[in-house]
């Protein structure tokens, strides 16, 4: 991938792959991988997110950690930086506006290197760790 051997093209922006790190009976198993990217919107001054693999599950937000932990407790409120809604619409692979801009950097407030959290509710569908895409 960095070492430039990897024949898939940047598409440019943020992807997160989003994995059930834990398989306990409250927690639904995935069927399939999750993933989410988010690209700038500059004529809007928002970023536009994607979501694949969600297949009619009931998703409703979205938390980005303070750090890259993927051991935490991922609803510990300690290490929430954002927490986002998500439309009640949503569909695999439509693309939505998030109501805010995020940093899609590194440092300060963005969220390269850190834990991301799909949510239904209070039940956390997949996590991962945001990178350059």
């Amino acid at each position: 991938m960095c070492n430039g051997s990897s024949a898939r093209t940047s598409e440019g922006g943020v992807i997160v792959v989003l994995k059930d790190l834990t398989a306990v009976p409250t927690r639904p198993l995935l069927q399939r991988e999750l993933s989410m990217r988010l690209v700038d919107d500059e004529a809007l001054g928002k970023t536009t997110a994607w979501i694949d693999g969600i297949d009619n599950q009931a998703v409703d937000s979205l938390i980005i950690h303070r750090d890259g932990d993927l051991r935490s407790m991922p609803t510990d409120s300690a290490s929430i930086l954002r927490r986002i809604a998500l439309p009640k619409s949503l569909k695999a692979g439509m693309p939505f506006v998030l109501q805010s801009r995020l940093s899609l950097g590194v440092g300060g407030d963005g969220i390269i290197g850190r834990r991301v959290s799909l949510l239904a509710g209070h039940v956390v569908l997949g996590d991962g760790i945001a990178g350059f895409n």
